[in-house]
């Protein structure tokens, strides 16, 4: 009876505490606690596996879209585990293998959600928690200093990288146009100025442009819907516009340009010390725990290479760019096909986070933390085929 009582309860919770999982950790990142939560999460799945695996495994097998995306994912996240042997610390692999069964259990978690017809509630608490970190961002900021300085130093939680919040800001604005699109309820459309008025505010000029360049594909779509899409632009232009105006907000836009000017030179030195350091070992790369010790032209010390895809390159070389190019290639396979079945929000989203790791980031196998909400939330939502036609879908 105990054990009936124990499926029955893993069956119904492993997805609850998978959403209330994102939704704590877009506030409090990386917390260990949050974090336990996921656990339990994974350990549920597992009960659930144990005791009703002929389901779930059957499920799995006729899911070939997906089972492709995540043995693709698999192979990656193998590759750069058995890159830990030939790195400066071997006995990072028992981590790194960790590390990589929690991100395919998060994938996986995710894709069950959504047969389970549970998609809405996991994009619901998802905007939820990165919603509550936007109020809690604008009530610690300095309100003094909110339209000359960066929102750096806000609520304790954060992301300590101003760009990563302006990522999940962006996130948060997906997700209302997919839970508009799905459910047709319009009040949804209330967050977004904010949501948009939080990425101006952290003046960070990579998300906003990722943002932006995400949405044009969906003017590709059937002239029925681009007048819609058309619209969305429009609204976000005049937002933008508008904020600029009242706000007296374009000295600081121009100054933010310069500053771009400069720190492009600053970046590009980086870049190219990463590729010296890459012809060192082309192929296979430096291994897992790979960092940079560089000083920059202003003197500062720089370990991250300020790009993903070089990242991957000195810690994985060719073969490691490679696999991560087939996981990405695979994602855009799987976007066109959203498209195709007028779900173009899911496809712009992993548009988005491509196009945002082109400048940012270090690498993407850890523990949960911000990767988790940039990289493999979007990466989880374009693996799972879109689904039955309906009249709402984009």
């Amino acid at each position: 009876m105990t054990s009936i009582r124990i499926k029955q309860f893993s069956e119904k919770n492993y997805i609850f505490f998978y959403q209330l999982f994102l939704l704590l950790s877009a506030i409090f990142c990386g917390y260990t606690k949050v974090n336990n939560i996921y656990h339990l999460s994974l350990i549920l799945l597992g009960i659930t596996l144990f005791t009703d695996n002929k389901k779930l495994i059957r499920l799995f097998l006729e899911d070939t879209a997906f089972r492709r995306g995540l043995t693709i994912t698999a192979v990656f996240l193998m590759y750069f585990c058995l890159s830990t042997f030939w790195s400066d610390n071997p006995r990072d692999f028992i981590s790194a293998i960790t590390h990589s069964l929690y991100l395919l259990g998060f994938l996986f978690i995710y894709r069950q959600a959504c047969l389970n017809g549970k998609k809405t509630g996991i994009l619901l608490f998802a905007l939820a928690g990165i919603m509550i970190l936007l109020l809690l961002t604008f009530y610690c900021v300095d309100k003094k200093s909110i339209l000359t300085n960066r929102l750096m130093v806000s609520f304790f939680a954060a992301p300590s990288n101003v760009i990563d919040l302006a990522g999940y800001f962006c996130i948060g604005i997906f997700l209302c146009l997919i839970i508009i699109r799905d459910t047709n309820n319009k009040w949804f459309y209330l967050p977004i100025p904010f949501l948009f008025i939080g990425v101006i505010l952290t003046q960070s000029r990579g998300p906003l442009l990722s943002f932006v360049v995400s949405l044009l594909p969906l003017l590709l779509m059937k002239p029925a819907i681009r007048k819609q899409h058309i619209v969305i632009f429009l609204i976000f232009i005049i937002m933008l516009a508008s904020f600029i105006v009242m706000m007296n907000f374009e000295y600081i836009l121009f100054n933010r340009f310069e500053t771009a000017y400069q720190q492009s030179f600053i970046r590009v030195g980086i870049w190219a010390h990463t590729l010296d350091m890459v012809q060192i070992h082309p192929f296979f790369g430096w291994g897992f725990n790979k960092e940079l010790h560089f000083l920059n032209s202003l003197n500062a010390p720089v370990k991250t290479t300020h790009s993903l895809y070089l990242s991957t390159l000195l810690k994985g070389g060719i073969a490691g760019l490679f696999l991560l190019g087939g996981v990405l290639s695979y994602g855009l396979y799987m976007a066109k096909k959203h498209l195709a079945d007028r779900q173009g929000f899911e496809a712009a989203l992993f548009l988005f986070m491509i196009f945002f790791f082109t400048t940012q980031g270090m690498f993407i196998i850890s523990n949960p933390g911000v990767t988790w909400y940039l990289f493999w939330f979007p990466l989880a939502v374009i693996l799972s085929p879109p689904g039955k036609q309906t009249p709402l879908s984009v």
